[in-house]
């Protein structure tokens, strides 16, 4: 990793002490950039379905803009093990909290169907947009924007009354 940006190892190791502590200085950031952007959503004075729409952009929009969070779900177990990863965990712990509250407030305004439980449509919603890394290439038939088009209008279209 040191010779991909152009210093040698010992370098690197003086200003970081393990490769976990490298791991979590990449996607600390972007990761919680992404929990901002999702409360963004939240906080925004549109109805439940745009900000659900909003916050599920600005989701592959961060994935497209900080290629490093790809780490974080390819390595969210590995992660999760790491004593110093609680910050993370938070972080990832606060994202699904803003997104089940843009889901709790489009079933409590008659957005979103209200025969569907809010808690098991985030984790829906969770699953889909944490397994790209393990399918997506970028040198595919889609774009991760296309990408994120398809699974906001899934998402969207089954939460309609």
């Amino acid at each position: 990793m040191a010779a991909e940006v152009g210093i040698n190892r010992a370098s690197l190791y003086y200003y970081v002490g393990t490769k976990e502590e490298l791991l979590l200085a990449l996607i600390e950031e972007p990761a919680r950039d992404m929990t901002r952007h999702c409360r963004a959503a939240l906080e925004s004075d549109e109805p439940a379905d745009v900000k659900l729409r909003v916050a599920l952009h600005c989701y592959v929009d961060d994935l497209q803009n900080h290629p490093e969070l790809f780490l974080l779900f390819s390595e969210s177990q590995h992660i999760a093990a790491i004593p110093d990863a609680h910050g993370i965990s938070s972080n990832a712990e606060d994202y699904a909290q803003a997104l089940l509250a843009i889901v709790e407030e489009g079933v409590g305004t008659g957005v979103f169907r209200a025969d569907l439980e809010p808690r098991l449509v985030t984790h829906g919603i969770l699953g889909m947009h944490n397994w790209i890394h393990r399918w997506y290439v970028p040198s595919g038939r889609r774009s991760l924007t296309e990408i994120g088009e398809v699974f906001a209008e899934m998402i969207l279209s089954g939460l309609r009354p």
